[in-house]
């Protein structure tokens, strides 16, 4: 007589089956986990971006008012003042520069580019530095008021 050998364990089947159950009840814990520090991540973000935009406005509020010193001195043809003053201004959009959040790094990048406009004006002592130094005004002032807007 032969002997059968009797299979005690679980079908292949049904190991198979509680198998992808338990490996779709991982991969659903490992997504939910993944979507709240998604979401903690994107708090994150919007938090640090709103002190970074304290930051530039407070440095666009100091460089408008350095900005408008040097008109005032520009009205008295008070040359070395004005370059001083610009000076200051291009101090604090460096600062600008290296922290603001990229949804301001273009009206960064223009003030850099008026900055550069007025400052060469100024050197050359030329006619056209109130309006330059005007256009940089307005342009700082445009970067104080849209983070206060």
């Amino acid at each position: 007589m032969s002997e059968q050998r009797t299979n005690r364990g679980l079908p292949g089947w049904l190991v198979a089956i509680i198998g992808l159950i338990i490996a779709a009840l991982l991969g659903w814990a490992m997504m939910a986990i993944g979507a709240r520090r998604l979401e903690q991540a994107k708090k994150l973000r919007a938090e640090s971006e709103g002190r970074l935009m304290a930051a530039v406005e407070f440095a666009a509020r100091e460089a408008t008012r350095e900005a408008q010193d040097a008109q005032v001195a520009l009205n008295h043809s008070n040359w070395g003042e004005v370059g001083t003053r610009l000076a200051r201004v291009g101090e604090l959009v460096t600062l600008m520069e290296q922290v603001a959040p990229e949804s301001q790094s273009g009206a960064v990048r223009d003030i850099r580019s008026r900055l550069g406009d007025a400052q060469r004006l100024a050197g050359e002592q030329s006619k056209d530095a109130p309006q330059s130094l005007s256009a940089l005004v307005a342009a700082l002032d445009g970067l104080r008021r849209n983070r206060a807007g």
